[in-house]
């Protein structure tokens, strides 16, 4: 095992978008300090600044129209928080010429929500006098046994605008160290302003269709971890399974950049989206063709589905609110990885300026995926079969009760593939004893609610397929306009796909439609393939897309109007990265991809484009989702379509026992992987 270290590894030169180190995170706040010595401000974000696109493709080869950049100066973008008045302020500070070179005030905006901030306000409300009090009413005398889960404000109508930085705290308890504070949630919302340090308000959550005023605290213990369950309770029929690479791994890593067979990537870690892949390409004989510019989930939202108050407010944004790379889990060897792990760290920092280093935040591995491809000669009994093999590059995030697993995959066919692995706790809420969830939720357990709700993933992909210059192409399969009988489908069996070019951003707007089995591909005119006549592309496609289900003009609908669609295409935007807005916390909607796209008619045919991906799931509760859920898969991938001149993993082995060590749990058996004479390979 190798772990790649960004903020000890001393290294005199940066790739341009490698993150921050550690050192220069300090750096940055201790320039920034010496700029505004007479502000009292904290750190929201030390980010790395990422080159503008054009000089990064001139440094990265892709662009020969003029001389290759060989320098990229290095940047970061600081965000300020002035203390009391919470006005925003954006600097970007050049690390190459330790200075200041722009600072400005932002009005009405107000950044992601920080670790420091989460911590500050679960303190601040337990010494709180009057959530003292709704505690002491519920029978709670022991305020250590109280914790909150410090969520975005959304948009609370007594507290409209951005000038004050709001939060609200979901209240719950537990009963001893360590037990599920989700299976005893409490029935009130203390309303927080982060510029006063100060409960504003506690708002109680009022039974329905009850004879009781308020309910009672369900005290029943409802856990997962180890120590409750008991060892003498675990399955004993368990027998191990070893993933082991003797010969070491198949993909090389220099910084952050990562080689595996024909695909070549690199890497980068930040505060908000996370994990984020960058110029990966595909090795097609001696050529090195170019796929994508970047890729990263550019923003999530997870709509509740009670109308009332304060259930409404509960829709979390969790890139954007919250960040992704901030919640980022540091991961266990042997436990969220399998085999031959290596890892990438991650830093980010705290609201002094200084670095804060989670280990282990990125998991590199390859994983075996079963058959890739096989062929059985019936004539003869000749079976051939060729093991699938992919690369992972994945990160673990916790925002506050769910846990999403994020993971890159990349295969030998040339297939993409991402995938959201979501598990963790259920949000809970409390009923009284009389109570139901309505129309509006399952009870999971005695008094207890896990309200409906929706997880929408929307993806920021870049492409450059065989150049900057890329179209869309809507695929939609119909069945014969011609009738039974009809010379031109005398038996009826006849289907055709219909290509639409999504010309302009008015027409790349697009929901998914299972009804013609919709799919979209992103194309390259300027490369047209030898066989097929038609442009080389890469296909789009989900099987996990969901409409969305609050109301077009909802206020959720309103902040997160990217999801009410399945794909946007824009023109390339250096400052339209998310899909809800750089400034999501509290937002309004008017900075998101809906409005960009609807602004003017602006043509994304043969263009430098971004396509906008959403894909999700709509999770109506079980009980068996709790205590703690098993994983929900949801994602989608994308494959070349008449891209390669033919599969492009012919030239991957066959495999055998002798290498992959299988043996025989029962009687023996001849090997599929064995030529004609019975001889093995």
């Amino acid at each position: 095992m190798k772990t790649a270290t960004a903020a000890t590894t001393k290294r005199p030169h940066f790739h341009p978008l490698d993150q921050l180190s550690g050192d220069e995170v300090v750096h940055v706040a201790q320039i920034v300090r010496e700029a505004k010595a007479g502000m009292n401000f904290v750190f929201n974000t030390i980010t790395l600044k990422e080159p503008p696109k054009p000089v990064m493709m001139s440094f990265l080869g892709w662009d020969a129209s003029k001389p290759r950049v060989t320098h990229v100066e290095r940047e970061a973008l600081v965000i300020i928080l002035e203390k009391v008045t919470m006005k925003v302020y954006e600097s970007v500070v050049s690390l190459d010429t330790n200075s200041v070179k722009s600072w400005k005030y932002v009005p009405d905006v107000q950044p992601i929500l920080t670790m420091d901030e989460m911590f500050e306000v679960e303190e601040l409300v337990l010494k709180d006098e009057g959530v003292r009090a709704e505690c002491a009413e519920l029978g709670i005398t022991d305020m250590s046994s109280v914790f909150s889960d410090p969520w975005a404000i959304a948009r609370h109508v007594n507290y409209p605008g951005r000038s004050k930085r709001m939060m609200q705290a979901l209240m719950y308890m537990r009963t001893c160290e360590d037990d599920n504070q989700y299976a005893h949630p409490l029935d009130f919302v203390p309303v927080i302003d982060l510029g006063l340090m100060k409960v504003v308000s506690i708002e109680r959550i009022k039974p329905r269709n009850s004879k009781f005023t308020r309910p009672t605290i369900p005290l029943q213990q409802h856990n997962f971890l180890p120590e409750f369950v008991g060892e003498e309770n675990y399955r004993k029929d368990i027998k191990p399974i070893i993933v082991q690479q003797p010969q070491g791994v198949s993909f090389t890593v220099k910084g952050t950049e990562i080689d595996w067979q024909k695909w070549n990537m690199r890497i980068s870690m930040n505060y908000r989206e996370g994990l984020v892949i960058h110029n990966v390409s595909y090795r097609d004989g001696a050529q090195i063709r170019p796929l994508f510019y970047r890729i990263a989930l550019s923003e999530m939202v997870v709509p509740y589905a009670d109308p009332n108050t304060p259930h409404h407010r509960k829709h979390a944004f969790d890139v954007g609110e919250y960040g992704l790379g901030l919640c980022t889990n540091a991961l266990t060897l042997g436990c969220d990885c399998l085999g031959s792990i290596y890892y990438f760290d991650a830093v980010f920092n705290d609201h002094n300026g200084k670095p804060f280093h989670v280990p282990n935040a990125v998991c590199l591995h390859e994983e075996d995926h079963g058959v890739l491809f096989k062929h059985t000669d019936y004539r003869n009994g000749r079976a051939h079969t060729v093991r699938s093999r992919r690369l992972v590059i994945s990160q673990i995030v916790t925002v506050a009760n769910y846990d999403y697993g994020l993971y890159y995959y990349f295969y030998q066919d040339g297939t993409f593939e991402y995938e959201v692995k979501a598990t963790g706790e259920l949000n809970t809420h409390v009923m009284a004893e009389d109570e139901t969830p309505g129309d509006y939720g399952v009870t999971v357990a005695p008094q207890i609610s896990a309200q409906y709700h929706q997880h929408f993933f929307t993806m920021r992909i870049d492409p450059m397929i065989d150049g900057p210059n890329n179209s869309v192409v809507q695929y939609d399969t119909y069945r014969s306009p011609f009738p039974t009988g009809h010379e031109r489908n005398m038996y009826g069996n006849a289907f055709y796909a219909k290509p639409t070019v999504l010309k302009d951003t008015f027409e790349a707007q697009s929901h998914a439609n299972f009804d013609t089995a919709r799919f979209w591909k992103i194309v390259n005119e300027d490369h047209i393939h030898p066989y097929t006549k038609s442009p080389v592309g890469w296909k789009l496609m989900s099987h996990h897309v969901t409409p969305f289900f609050p109301g077009d003009d909802s206020v959720v609908a309103e902040r997160a109007p990217f999801a009410k669609k399945a794909l946007w295409v824009t023109p390339y935007d250096e400052d339209q990265m998310f899909a809800g807005g750089f400034y999501c916390n509290q937002s309004d909607g008017r900075d998101s991809v809906e409005k960009w796209a609807n602004r003017e008619r602006q043509s994304v045919h043969q263009k430098d484009i971004v396509v906008w991906f959403t894909f999700g799931i709509t999770h109506l509760p079980r009980v068996e989702d709790f205590p703690v859920m098993p994983v929900e898969m949801i994602g989608f991938m994308m494959k070349p379509a008449n891209f390669f001149i033919a599969n492009p993993a012919l030239d991957v082995p066959p495999t055998n026992e002798a290498a992959n060590k299988s043996v025989h749990a029962n009687a023996s058996a001849t090997s599929c992987c064995s030529p004609p004479n019975g001889n093995k390979l």
